[in-house]
């Protein structure tokens, strides 16, 4: 009997998100050190996946401990923003010492580029056990489908 191993993606399009997705933080980070006066930006950048399956795009984030009344999503063109608060922060008190904080707390901003044009007005969310999944019904793209162009000869004078 063969052993099959569980499907893994790898390849250049999942590293790239990975690298996306780091440099977002990092990107965030700098921006924050260098602009006192502003807004905190997000530390925490929510691992994502982008699923195409031919009708929709599914975009599936990983949002632990957070309250879908605290999260919003918005869609302008082809990018889709996910906003929200993870609350929960543990409070400091006298004699309190902290070995360990790796969790983050506090607002994130994920921003996720569609990879085909989708129908906004028919989207769908849904939250279920930490993941927030967000189904985008997929547009026909023309440029897909082949269309005959008639060919027109130049009248004869």
């Amino acid at each position: 009997m063969v052993k099959r191993a569980a499907a893994r993606f790898y390849g250049p399009i999942v590293e790239l998100s990975r690298l996306q997705s780091e440099l977002n933080r990092l990107f965030a980070a700098f921006v924050e050190s260098n602009d006192r006066g502003a807004a905190p930006a997000s530390s925490w950048d929510p691992n994502v996946d982008v699923v195409d399956d031919g009708e929709s795009i599914r975009i599936l984030v990983e949002l632990p401990g957070v309250d879908a009344s605290d999260v919003r999503v918005s869609i302008r063109g082809k990018v889709v923003m996910v906003r929200g608060t993870k609350k929960g922060r543990i409070r400091a008190k006298e004699g309190m010492r902290f070995f360990c904080m790796e969790r983050y707390f506090g607002a994130f901003m994920k921003s996720i580029s569609l990879p085909r044009p989708v129908n906004s007005h028919h989207a769908r969310t849904q939250m279920k056990d930490g993941i927030l999944e967000i189904l985008l019904p997929r547009v026909p793209d023309m440029r897909e489908k082949e269309i005959e162009i008639p060919v027109r000869a130049e009248p004869e004078e």
